[in-house]
């Protein structure tokens, strides 16, 4: 057992400010002691039977003065959120209060929590595996109702089932290798050919889960789009109407933007991200190529393009290099003559920002390219809230098994032994069965405290 699971901590587990209520939490073998100091003589926490819910009065146990009238919960051990003996203490939510609360319990022998800590004593207490450990910081950090329910999912056990269950089928990969290694004139364990269609089968779920993670990180950190095009091609104008107010300056004297404009909002349950960036072209000064240096990073770091050209003057018509990236074409200032030299764009929204025309077909279209980049329409998996660090690991764990897969057609049966048992480490890894101290430190260092 770590030396700090014999300490009781807590931590005020509702956010900072005002409101109308506050709950102060401990968790740990001296919990409901500590807890009993706070209660007065006629309420002794030792005897509340688990998961009960009992008024009582928080008493200064210097004064003796009451602070609050407050609910107090308690959970015993094994069954609480932690495995451990646990209290809350639901207050009223003045800040001061609260700290005060909080302060007492510590002179009486709790310690403040680090930030994690109760869910990660949950995790080190067998209560949750480590892939759900990290959907409780995904579901608390949720922005939108899509993000809410990927991350729910998780917590649910959608992710590390799947883990699991690869686990399994690496492990009787690995066994049934060594067996024909082991007796190879016995005819036993798995044949090469088998091997490899296995590893291959196995890469391509991997991949699959890799695909349906990315979709995943989308709903948890939003989308990306950046708004582009020629000087004065109403770039600015078409920002502020999907905004809904003012927030680029737009003015008929061309080159008006000269840095990336953001603001967030929400389109098909997902937060996106808009960036308003200075026109492309020639530049006239340093300040206009710094400009459209910033407009290129921009679209680099975007998920999705808007090539918005303006159709009522002429102009060669060469689209951006996203890099691979979607890219939308608008069509603006739909409200004014076409001009007979001004490129025509298959499958450009006409829009108009001085009428509102076409915004909402704007929007859609921006819709369309978020549900396919979130869904995975027309794919076998949906998303799947993960953490960057379990993003990256499934990534590395599709490099690994692909490698696997290739040495069972061209190398000794040894060499896939090694790719795969460095990917039984990592799917290990992932649900938290071999982990160091220092990984998992950092994985809970990531949420807020008193969770």
């Amino acid at each position: 057992m770590r030396a700090e699971l014999r300490d009781t901590i807590a931590a005020i587990a509702t956010p900072p400010g005002a409101g109308a209520l506050g709950i102060v939490r401990m968790s740990g073998p001296q919990a409901f002691a500590i807890a009993s100091g706070l209660l007065g003589a006629e309420h002794d926490v030792t005897q509340q039977a688990s998961h009960t819910v009992r008024r009582a009065r928080l008493l200064d146990p210097d004064s003796g003065q009451p602070l609050d009238d407050a609910l107090c919960t308690v959970m015993r051990a094994p069954h609480s959120y932690t495995g451990e003996d646990a209290v809350e203490l639901s207050c009223h939510g003045s800040p001061a209060l609260l700290a005060l609360v909080l302060e007492r319990l510590c002179r009486a022998g709790a310690r403040h929590a680090a930030p994690g800590e109760f869910t990660q004593r949950a995790f080190l207490n067998g209560r949750i595996d480590l892939a759900r450990a990290e959907a409780v910081a995904l579901l608390i950090e949720a922005r939108t109702e899509r993000a809410v329910m990927a991350a729910a999912r998780a917590l649910s056990g959608e992710l590390a089932a799947r883990l699991s269950r690869l686990r399994d089928e690496l492990l009787d990969l690995i066994a049934a290798l060594e067996v024909a290694l082991d007796f190879p004139d016995d005819e036993v364990g798995i044949a090469t050919e088998a091997a490899h269609a296995s590893a291959r089968r196995l890469a391509s779920e991997v991949a699959a889960i890799e695909r349906a993670s990315r979709r995943g990180r989308r709903l948890d950190n939003g989308v990306t789009v950046a708004i582009v095009g020629r000087t004065n091609a109403g770039k600015s104008s078409l920002f502020n109407a999907l905004v809904g107010c003012n927030r680029a300056i737009v003015s008929a004297a061309p080159g008006t933007t000269r840095d990336v404009i953001e603001a967030t909002v929400e389109i098909a349950g997902v937060a996106v991200r808009l960036m308003d960036t200075a026109g492309l072209g020639v530049p006239h000064d340093a300040v206009d190529a710094e400009g459209m240096a910033r407009s290129r990073a921009a679209m680099r770091e975007s998920d999705v393009v808007l090539w918005v050209i303006d159709g009522s003057v002429a102009h060669d018509g060469d689209c951006v290099d996203a890099k691979g990236r979607p890219v939308l074409a608008i069509r603006s200032k739909a409200d004014l003559p076409a001009h007979g030299l001004a490129p025509s764009i298959p499958g450009a929204v006409s829009t108009s920002a001085a009428t509102g025309l076409g915004i909402e077909d704007v929007v859609e279209v921006i819709r369309k390219e978020i549900l396919r980049l979130t869904d995975g329409a027309g794919q076998e998996e949906g998303a799947i809230a993960a953490s960057a660090r379990q993003h990256e690991a499934i990534g590395r764990l599709v490099r690994i098994l692909d490698g696997a897969s290739g040495a069972l057609a061209t190398a000794p049966t040894e060499v896939a032994l090694v790719d795969l048992h460095e990917a039984l480490g990592v799917v290990s890894a992932l649900l938290g069965e071999e982990i160091g101290d220092d990984i998992l430190d950092r994985v809970f260092s990531r949420f807020c405290v008193g969770k």
